[in-house]
């Protein structure tokens, strides 16, 4: 019964340490397939694409992370090993086969009653309370890399552009999926500006979003206003 018992423990504590990995790569900036892909990855020691290895390698706060998730893999397995060995009853195949089956049983009811319970509510519990201790700034190029196509630029306004004596509000850049993080104009810069913000032609506009629009949202009228 004991191996059973912490069997059990040792399946509870590793889903709840994945959850754990996963949401503190969240929090670093990493997205959320990625974090819980590294997190399991890092706990069984399965290993990880080049693209991933990278971010985590560069980032001081994620090398800390992968370590304590690898550290708590090794207990890990170790427990569910010593469980194994206690389970086998070498003078009878019969009672040896009864207790790993038993085991196994215990392992899967484990695994099926936590994610019956959800783990996305463990999962938003877990980044709440990680939340205040990684209070860190997200280095420019993860934004950059936060998603396919999407980042930060700079553009000029040209002349006869579309957005020329018209304000932020008046504009469809929402829309666009573009927020405007700053106008530059000449000596002046303009942080998050206003709805009421007017654009003129010869300004530098700093935006995030989805790069493929930018041109098209600043881009010079052929004809009408639109």
């Amino acid at each position: 019964m004991l191996p059973v018992i912490l069997l059990v423990l040792t399946i509870g504590s590793a889903y709840v340490v994945v959850l754990a990995g996963a949401a503190a790569y969240e929090l670093t900036g990493l997205d959320r397939e990625t974090s819980h892909f590294q997190a399991l990855s890092a706990f069984t020691g399965t290993g990880f694409t080049t693209r991933v290895t990278e971010r985590v390698v560069s980032h001081p706060v994620r090398r800390r992370i992968t370590s304590l998730l690898i550290l708590l893999g090794y207990a890990g397995t170790a427990t569910v090993i010593a469980s194994l060995v206690t389970s086998v009853d070498t003078d009878s195949i019969g009672v040896s086969l009864r207790n790993i089956g038993s085991l196994a049983a215990a392992a899967l009811l484990a695994w099926w009653l936590l994610r019956k319970l959800g783990d996305q509510v463990l999962g938003d519990w877990l980044r709440r309370v990680l939340a205040p201790r990684m209070q860190e700034s997200v280095p420019h190029e993860e934004l950059l890399l936060y998603k396919r196509g999407f980042g930060i630029t700079r553009i000029e306004v040209p002349q006869a552009s579309r957005v020329v004596g018209r304000s932020l509000k008046d504009l469809d850049l929402r829309e666009r999926q573009l927020q405007v993080l700053a106008v530059e104009d000449g000596a002046r810069v303009m942080a998050v500006p206003s709805p009421d913000w007017v654009f003129l032609a010869g300004q530098h506009v700093v935006l995030y979003g989805a790069l493929a629009s930018v041109q098209d949202a600043f881009r010079p009228e052929t004809g009408g206003q639109g």
